[in-house]
């Protein structure tokens, strides 16, 4: 493991000495920016293909495949949640390889496998092929994205910077979530959805793995907070078993479930909900991704006030504007508001849906430290991600036994405005020391 590629090199003594007779220890030492920036650019790119033509576009495969199999809404919205529920476990197995023998192999390998579910997939007969393919693709989205590529930009970016870096990140995911919605209505238009899905499982495998094979690495030199001659291994931090024992942490993952719950069940259903009331699909898939455009000027504004402000009540803040947003959508169907209302979500929602996975890891890493961040973070949201995974098949029962959205979206605004409740006992950040180190 020591000879990994992927972890930083092991200083040699005369290097460690050198180190502490030139750095001044109030002077904290970081990984080449430079090279951090375009780490975080390069998993920015991974994002926008990866999640942008997977779980921000589910609701364009939605209708079709209903139409080509004539399944149930609830049917169908399985494919959602069994592709979720993979990606969510596989994210803590993911957090602990990458801890411990580095991102390339771990991230790349998750790609590959994402491109084969996709291609499976576009080759399925039945609801079930798909919905068994689209969990193998699930699994390797998880493996690939959010996890790896949050725990490897934490390691390379200043304090300072994290949020701001963690934001332009996830703006991948947001400028995918513009493009791919549109591209893939497009295509399952003048071709149908099978093609649709080859076409994404083509630029995972040629484009995605290639960028991950190349930047996904480790620093070659420690963060501030971890022993001038250590590895990877004495990073400062909470063990496992002290962090799952701190209630702060388990407020934290109460936090996931009910945010992850609402975002998900908008994210696969508005545009099946637009479609409902009266709007073409193209149209649908137009508005959904102007809420990305949104996304994109809300997560550079949240990451530039992160270094300014306290994480907890900017958090708070963006949840609460993201709740109102959801509440705008039931208006959509309102002659009244009509398109007022979705313009609302559009700007609400689709400013502030991602500041979750932007600034919750932000949180628990002041807390627990670096040393074992990658598998608590996967930890945190495999118990989120196991709940949310079925956000989109209660979604689809209401609808199937309701007729209509309103309860659907209803609970998605109670369960974001909910989440606010255990964010708000969250205690103020404890920040690990710097010479504290495992037990």
């Amino acid at each position: 493991m020591m000879n990994s590629p992927d972890l930083a090199a092991k200083p040699t003594a005369h290097d460690a000495t050198t180190a502490s007779s030139t750095i001044h220890p109030a002077a904290p030492l970081y990984p080449d920016q430079r090279q951090a920036w375009l780490v975080v650019a390069g998993m920015a790119v991974s994002l926008c293909i990866l999640f942008g033509s997977t779980l921000n576009s589910f609701g364009v495969f939605i209708p079709p495949i209903t139409q080509t199999f004539l399944s149930t809404n609830e049917e169908s919205a399985n494919i959602a949640s069994a592709f979720m529920l993979t990606m969510t476990l596989a994210m803590p197995l993911a957090g602990w390889l990458l801890d411990r023998i580095g991102p390339r192999a771990v991230m790349s390998s998750g790609a590959v496998l994402m491109g084969l579910g996709y291609f499976l997939a576009s080759m399925s007969n039945d609801i079930s092929s798909i919905t068994l393919a689209m969990a193998v693709s699930g699994a390797g989205v998880g493996a690939s994205t959010y996890i790896p590529s949050i725990a490897l930009v934490m390691r390379w970016v200043d304090l300072k910077h994290q949020g701001l870096a963690l934001g332009l990140m996830l703006s991948g995911g947001s400028i995918g979530a513009m493009i791919f919605p549109m591209l893939l209505t497009h295509i399952t238009e003048l071709y149908n959805w099978r093609v649709a899905m080859q076409f994404i499982a083509t630029l995972a495998l040629l484009v995605c793995v290639p960028i991950l094979l190349w930047l996904a690495r480790l620093p070659q030199q420690p963060l501030p907070d971890s022993n001038q001659t250590s590895n990877l291994q004495n990073l400062s931090g909470k063990s496992i078993g002290q962090a799952l024992r701190m209630p702060r942490y388990w407020l934290w993952v109460g936090v996931q479930i009910l945010a992850t719950l609402s975002t998900l069940g908008i994210i696969v259903n508005v545009i099946p909900y637009l479609i409902s009331v009266g709007y073409s699909p193209q149209e649908a898939a137009t508005m959904f991704a102007f809420k990305s455009v949104a996304g994109l000027l809300g997560s550079f504004t949240f990451g530039v006030l992160s270094s300014r402000w306290d994480i907890k009540p900017l958090l708070m803040v963006g949840m609460a504007i993201g709740g109102f947003g959801i509440f705008a959508l039931l208006l959509g169907n309102d002659p009244s508001f009509g398109f007022g209302a979705i313009v609302a979500f559009t700007v609400a929602w689709g400013a502030t849906f991602n500041l979750v996975n932007q600034l919750s890891p932000m949180l628990m890493e002041e807390t627990v430290g670096q040393r074992n961040f990658g598998t608590l973070l996967g930890i945190g949201n495999l118990i989120a991600g196991v709940g949310a995974a079925f956000s989109p098949k209660l979604i689809g029962y209401l609808l199937d036994t309701s007729g209509n959205y309103s309860t659907a979206l209803m609970l998605c605004a109670a369960c974001m405005i909910a989440a606010l409740i255990p964010l708000a006992f969250l205690p103020k950040r404890i920040p690990v020391s710097s010479t504290e180190q495992a037990q």
